[in-house]
């Protein structure tokens, strides 16, 4: 199984086709949510805005989806991050491993702590999409 760089237009294309085989199993004619990941600090070769900026993003709009690469401004919920901080969460398999979710939790509280992460938005709307559940785990095994 091919692994991409973490936030490249190619582990974004392994994002995208996770979520259409998942949109496609569901309704999702009433959904309506954006979710935008944005990390600071990155590789400037993954760069999608200035000073190394990157993200990625997913809307779900009148039975639509989008998925891209890049950082939207009116996302329902955006999570921004260091990205040398969130590159061990991202690579890490938490299904069937409580030790390493419990260890995602003290870094993700120490990161939020030291301001190289933050959660604005609407902390509910990726529950509108309970069918995405599953994508962290598939994408941490895709991910260098």
């Amino acid at each position: 199984m091919d692994k991409f760089e973490f936030c490249s237009e190619a582990w974004v294309g392994i994002a995208r086709d996770y979520i259409e085989t998942q949109c496609a199993a569901n309704d999702i004619s009433d959904i309506r949510l954006s979710f935008c990941e944005r990390f600071t600090d990155a590789p400037p070769e993954l760069a999608t805005e200035d000073n190394n900026v990157t993200g990625w993003h997913i809307r779900i709009k009148d039975g639509k989806l989008e998925v891209g690469h890049g950082v939207i401004v009116d996302a329902d919920l955006t999570i921004t991050a260091d990205y040398a901080t969130v590159l061990p969460l991202a690579r890490t398999v938490f299904e069937g491993n409580a030790a390493a979710a419990a260890e995602a939790a003290k870094i993700v509280a120490a990161a939020m702590a030291a301001g190289k992460m933050s959660r604005d938005g609407d902390e509910t709307a990726m529950s509108k999409a309970t069918f995405l559940a599953g994508m962290h785990d598939v994408l941490a095994k895709r991910t260098l």
